[in-house]
């Protein structure tokens, strides 16, 4: 518990952020409510937490991104709490079936912690033939 706070105290330093210092509170609180009703051997709701960072350059969306996985991982949601810290060209091949490829391979590699994709909309600006669209899709339908 004293971790969690160092952690928790890592985020309230940063300036702003009101809304995201008060999500992560709720999320803890369902975390916890969630663990004391398995405790209890009652139906549970799953633990789901895509979630989508938005802001200008510099704002402290990927420093935020560390500190949840951190965060996370104190409370137990994610057995490493490491951050895997991707963009377009990491995850976008140059031909058929390696966007796939590379795209399950970073989904492997961030197991355990957070996958957290830099202007993630710029996979779904290309045309019809643009191979942004497949990483997406493959992320949707991969089950690592």
């Amino acid at each position: 518990m004293q971790r969690f706070q160092q952690i928790l105290n890592e985020l309230d330093s940063m300036i702003g952020l009101k809304q995201v210092k008060t999500l992560v509170k709720e999320i803890y609180a369902f975390v916890q409510i969630q663990q004391k009703l398995a405790q209890a051997k009652l139906a549970t709701e799953p633990i789901v937490l895509h979630m989508i960072f938005k802001g200008n350059p510099g704002t402290g969306k990927t420093t935020v991104a560390r500190i949840l996985a951190k965060l996370l991982r104190e409370m137990g949601v994610l057995s490493k709490g490491h951050l895997v810290e991707v963009e377009r060209a990491d995850l976008v091949g140059e031909y058929i079936g390696h966007t796939a490829q590379k795209t399950r391979d970073l989904s492997k590699k961030a197991l355990g912690g957070i996958m957290f994709i830099d202007e993630a909309y710029s996979l779904a600006r290309g045309g019809e033939k643009d191979f942004g669209k497949e990483a997406i899709d493959t992320m949707v339908k991969t089950k690592v």
